[in-house]
């Protein structure tokens, strides 16, 4: 259905409209084939390739990935996701404020990645920590002013020493927040709060994906950064902070810190990380304001076209929402349940050879759009039909 050349770049089902980048990302050719050498080495000699080729390849791509990023070798380690990493690096965070026999209160946002939710949740329960959530209405309470406000008064509620997990660009409603303002505001009042950053979507979209005033970050290679899976980075933001960190399930080389104590994981299939400097390599083809704007134009463009086509208004200021991203509201009355988003979610790829992902958000739907270099604006168009399939 595509009509951009540049899908062929990728190994994508041509017959389909692939509109849904920032759920899963995409892998392009050449990046499958740099996994697939990797992966045919190991299966070739995995003695060899385990004990002698592995862990100097496995450095060499943390420190070209590393160099990337703009931060120091030793303050990165690769870790599977996102939530993975937010998680591990709350739980290390709590467990130095339990050594020195203080207790740690996690707080995070409504908008946060229910994935993560899930595991903070249980890193409280574990660790004896106080948990909140603390509640923001989308899309009208997405104000510095307001998640501050909301955050501090957490804060000022306990009198446990604060962990607060914001999101960069939350991932089911693609808001861009003012991260790094809210962290000045706040460490203005609280200096020893602790801030892990969930930028799952920000490598690769964001021009300077590490917001000033962040203690961890940590993001996703296999989405904008069309790494394979899975693929994703940590970074520490001093070297007391990397000092602190340790994986969940410690293995060999524990003993040697972060970030070496991050590499080896047990026996498994590191080829994700291996071929992240290769995706890297891929997206250098195009310089950041090319991908930027391309990417930003397409979506403004999608969103517009289906905006007009459904009837529907923009319910959310265009600087709020994540620069490749867009919520465009779907024309219906009642919430759908998660299981009614995942029917027309298949609807729409089966009828409309359009893969997308649709939610319910505060009552109502949404479909929420992605764009990389492989999309245009038509390939949208279909699309505009989805009503009918309710």
């Amino acid at each position: 259905m595509t009509v951009n050349r540049l899908a062929e770049l990728w190994n994508f089902d041509l017959s389909v409209n692939f509109l849904n980048h920032g759920s899963f990302g995409a892998v392009p050719l050449e990046v499958d084939a740099a996994q697939l050498e990797f992966q045919l080495r190991a299966n070739a000699n995995p003695n060899r390739w385990f004990r002698f080729e592995l862990p100097d390849l496995l450095i060499a791509a943390r420190q070209s990935t590393a160099k990337w990023l703009g931060v120091e070798e030793d303050r990165f380690a690769f870790v599977p996701n996102a939530s993975q990493g937010v998680i591990t690096a709350v739980q290390a965070l709590v467990d130095d404020i339990s050594a020195n026999s203080q207790r740690a209160h996690i707080i995070d946002t409504s908008l946060g990645y229910g994935g993560v939710q899930f595991g903070l949740r249980r890193v409280a329960q574990r660790s004896n920590a106080s948990f909140t959530t603390v509640a923001l209405e989308y899309p009208d309470e997405i104000t510095i002013d307001i998640i501050t406000a909301r955050i501090r008064s957490a804060i000022d509620d306990s009198d446990r020493l604060a962990i607060v997990v914001l999101d960069l660009i939350t991932s089911n409603t693609a808001m861009l927040l003012p991260v790094a303002e809210i962290i000045v505001k706040l460490k203005a009042d609280h200096p020893n709060t602790r801030f892990v950053i969930d930028g799952a979507h920000s490598a690769c979209m964001l021009k300077n994906p590490l917001p000033i005033g962040f203690d961890v970050w940590v993001g996703n290679f296999h989405k904008w950064v069309c790494a394979p899976r899975p693929s994703a980075g940590l970074v520490c933001a001093t070297k007391e902070i990397a000092e602190l960190m340790a994986p969940l399930a410690p293995s060999w080389d524990y003993e040697y810190g972060f970030p070496r104590s991050f590499d080896w994981q047990g026996t498994s299939d590191y080829s994700a990380y291996l071929a992240t400097p290769p995706a890297i390599e891929f997206l250098r083809q195009w310089s950041y304001e090319e991908l930027n704007t391309h990417n930003t134009t397409v979506v403004k463009a999608g969103a517009a076209l289906l905006r007009h086509a459904w009837g529907v208004d923009r319910h959310v200021e265009e600087s709020l929402e994540a620069p490749w991203m867009r919520m465009v509201r779907l024309p219906t009355s009642t919430a759908f349940t998660r299981d009614e988003c995942n029917t027309l979610i298949r609807k729409a790829s089966i009828n409309l050879k359009s893969e997308t992902t649709i939610m319910s958000v505060a009552g109502h739907n949404y479909v929420r759009l992605s764009a990389h270099m492989y999309n245009e604006m038509s390939d949208y168009t279909m699309l505009a039909e989805l009503p009918q399939l309710i």
